[in-house]
């Protein structure tokens, strides 16, 4: 089946504005038909590929590249400021085992990368996009498990994260009525507690010291 019109000028438009935005070999620069893309062909020597979808200013991304070396990470983000902030850090560790690519997320569900491209899949804090009018905008709705599916290999795991409790317990519905997953977490499936040695964003250490609560799932794919 082909892309619709307006993705494949899109595409193209965005491959373009990308190679004009940076000069970094930690960005995948890629043309319209190369797609789908395959990460581990990028990462020959690593045992698993991780992606991290919205990595904000990459302060998750810049640690977990120096505790898994033998990983390889790929981090989507549709701002351009966040990316050039991603990449300063990345350049500082002087990581050997990322890509940034700076995209909408709608592309990734057409799909941008080829099926079982990834062993984990981080979301954290993902837009609740509260008002009413806007809700068609957010990240997960039932095709989003879809997706999520199809870019997960066997056994691979996605974890979000949220301080949103509508939104956080919405997305866990969705998991918990999808027969293709199962939680990693034992019940109620959730957590509020810092996990042990998990990486918390910037934004996530400013809540919990503010004395809010942030929910933590994961799921695997079966």
């Amino acid at each position: 089946m082909g892309r619709p019109g307006y993705l494949v000028n899109y595409v193209a438009a965005l491959c373009e504005q990308n190679g004009r935005l940076f000069d970094s070999p930690f960005v995948w620069q890629f043309n319209p038909e190369e797609l789908p893309l395959n990460p581990r062909q990028q990462f020959p020597q690593a045992r698993r590929a991780f992606l991290e979808i919205g990595f904000g200013h990459g302060e998750v991304l810049e640690e977990l590249v120096q505790r898994h070396p033998d990983t390889g990470f790929v981090g989507i983000e549709r701002r351009p400021v966040r990316v050039k902030k991603a990449l300063k850090r990345l350049h500082r560790v002087r990581a050997t085992n990322a890509l940034l690519i700076r995209a909408n997320l709608e592309l990734i569900a057409n799909p941008l990368f080829v099926q079982g491209s990834f062993d984990e899949i981080l979301i954290n804090h993902p837009d609740p996009w509260p008002k009413r009018r806007h809700e068609r905008h957010r990240l997960f709705r039932p095709e989003t498990l879809d997706w999520l599916a199809y870019l997960l290999s066997a056994g691979g795991a996605v974890e979000v994260a949220s301080d949103q409790a509508e939104y956080f317990f919405r997305i866990l519905g969705l998991f918990e009525e999808e027969a293709r997953f199962g939680s990693l977490l034992p019940p109620p499936f959730y957590t509020d507690k810092p996990l042990p040695g998990r990486v918390m964003s910037r934004f996530e250490k400013r809540v919990r010291a503010a004395g809010r609560p942030v929910w933590i799932l994961r799921f695997a794919r079966k």
